[in-house]
């Protein structure tokens, strides 16, 4: 399949008028209000383009990170022959690296370039939202008509939790909603090098080593002593917050609830202890020499740091499966530490939702491929995995593993966010996880500590000024700060200055009353 990529020095200077859809057969003709039911309504429109001899092509968007993979044409083939049979459509996958993914995407959705379904994560939701780019997921029955499955595959909370408004503009992916705070992945080499006996640490069977902040700085101490010429520690600046304090962050960091299963008091997460004390934190490392001086400016994934030799160890939110899913990433064995409770905030169902473009030629189209990527298990283990034969084989217990000859340096096809795929719990499991995974994952989500506030989603539109002007400062401060370059007992007073000057106290008072108006619409207290 050709590419449909265009210049991105293009792109930015597109307008908005010079949208175009997915396929070019256009969009089907025949309405949802037409048939007696769903079923046949959905049926009618697989029939009418295969007839039509004219299969529209879906185009699907997401990133990881390590950016388009060798085997990306072959593999959305491969996906089309499943959704010509299906479906009387194609696809085409368009992969880009995590840290492109925000900036290309902004200007496809922006220009016009065709991309019909897209994942929001890093793009950000509520942005894609306010931007015009995505579409009313219910819009004329869209869902209920054309995504039954998806319907299927999700309570009504989960699916709310992605509303804005009341509007559903994206639906969850199926993965882990909890997460285990600040959890820090070491490569065992190391570990083993510095003589540090972690096999004693582990309890019932856990594929995590629960400790304290001393065990850490004392690991870390060792691995910097023993291996000077390497990294210690690395943490993706964006996630520092969200993935180290257990606090609820509703939609973004400008007002918080610092005591989620107890209050819905919207507060200053900036003029918090736990901002200060994780700051100091980042800010002790980074003096003692444990973060890259170039780590501001670092572009790499952290997996693809410690498979090349130059990192030790970094930040991972924890779930069941963590240690063989980093494991892989990596290339070899990790040790997988963690330091906080496991969480679910407000935002856990819409961090990372799947959109329709709102200028999708063909909605229905668009909604019917969305809706087989939730429900089809070969579709899903194509998307998650690649081809059989190829990519990988299944082995006698059960699990899939390495074809032949294969491994996670030359696969031309290793999928390394299966947590972004819309349903990785239908598809086929690596070895090295236990076949009951899923049942787990579902567990450990019900059973997490979780916000008073979930499923909330604060709608910005009203105070979007504010929010730019907030943004703005806080990124010339975010990574001197959370990556500790700078003393935070020097630089959060000046940051928590500038954000109250750029309107931080009118934003939070709308933020909070906001909350309260869900609150009452939902019974809670």
């Amino acid at each position: 399949m050709k590419r449909r990529i265009m210049s991105l020095v293009l792109a930015g200077a597109m307008t908005c008028g010079l949208f175009v859809g997915c396929g070019s057969s256009g969009s089907s003709s025949s309405s949802a209000g037409d048939y007696d039911s769903p079923e046949e309504a959905a049926q009618a429109a697989i029939q009418e383009r295969k007839e039509s001899g004219e299969y529209p092509t879906v185009v699907i968007g997401y990133m990881n990170f390590a950016g388009s993979p060798a085997g990306l044409d072959r593999i959305s083939e491969k996906l089309s022959e499943i959704t010509e049979e299906k479906l009387g459509v194609d696809v085409e996958l368009m992969i880009m690296d995590a840290a492109s993914y925000s900036q290309n995407m902004n200007l496809m959705l922006a220009s016009g370039e065709q991309v019909d379904l897209f994942n929001a994560v890093s793009v950000g939701y509520m942005p894609c939202v306010n931007k015009g780019y995505t579409l009313d997921l219910e819009e004329d029955d869209l869902l209920q008509t054309y995504g039954q499955g998806i319907l299927d595959t999700f309570t009504e909370t989960e699916i709310d939790g992605c509303r804005v408004g009341g509007t559903l503009y994206g639906l969850p992916v199926k993965k882990d909603d909890a997460a285990g705070k600040f959890g820090i992945s070491i490569a065992a080499q190391y570990l083993d090098g510095i003589g540090f006996d972690y096999e004693s640490m582990y309890e019932d069977g856990e594929e995590i080593i629960y400790t304290d902040f001393d065990t850490i700085d004392d690991i870390f101490a060792q691995l910097h002593e023993k291996y000077p010429d390497k990294t210690v520690f690395y943490m993706d600046v964006s996630s520092v917050v969200s993935q180290c304090l257990p606090i609820d962050i509703p939609s973004d960091n400008f007002g918080v609830l610092l005591n989620p299963t107890e209050s819905l008091v919207i507060e200053d997460l900036f003029s918090s202890d736990q901002y200060m004390e994780l700051c100091q934190r980042m800010y002790k490392w980074n003096q003692a020499g444990y973060i890259s001086p170039d780590a501001i400016t670092e572009t790499s994934a952290t997996t693809v740091q410690v498979k090349a030799g130059s990192l030790m160890a970094y930040k991972t939110a924890t779930k069941p499966g963590i240690l063989q899913q980093e494991t892989n990433l990596c290339g070899q064995p990790v040790v997988i530490f963690q330091t906080g409770p496991d969480f679910k905030g407000s935002n856990a169902y819409n961090t990372m939702p799947w959109c329709i473009n709102q200028n999708t030629e063909d909605p229905v189209a668009a909604m019917q491929v969305l809706n087989l990527l939730y429900t089809d298990p070969e579709a899903s283990t194509i998307l998650c995995w690649g081809e059989e034969g190829v990519e990988w084989q299944e082995t006698s217990d059960g699990h899939i593993t390495y074809a032949d000859g294969v491994d996670a340096e030359n696969s031309e096809y290793f999928n390394n966010v299966n947590w972004e795929m819309p349903n990785q719990f239908i598809a086929k499991i690596w070895e090295g996880n236990d076949l009951d995974i899923w049942e787990r994952m579902q567990e450990f989500n019900d059973s997490a500590t979780t916000s008073k506030a979930m499923g909330f989603t604060f709608d910005n539109s009203a105070v979007s000024a504010e929010y730019t002007a907030l943004t703005n400062v806080y990124t010339e401060y975010q990574a001197q700060l959370e990556l500790g370059f700078i003393d935070p007992e020097k630089g959060i007073p000046e940051l928590v200055e500038r954000l109250n000057e750029a309107g931080l106290q009118e934003y939070m008072a709308a933020k909070q009353e906001a909350l309260d108006e869900w609150a009452k619409e939902n019974g809670v207290n």
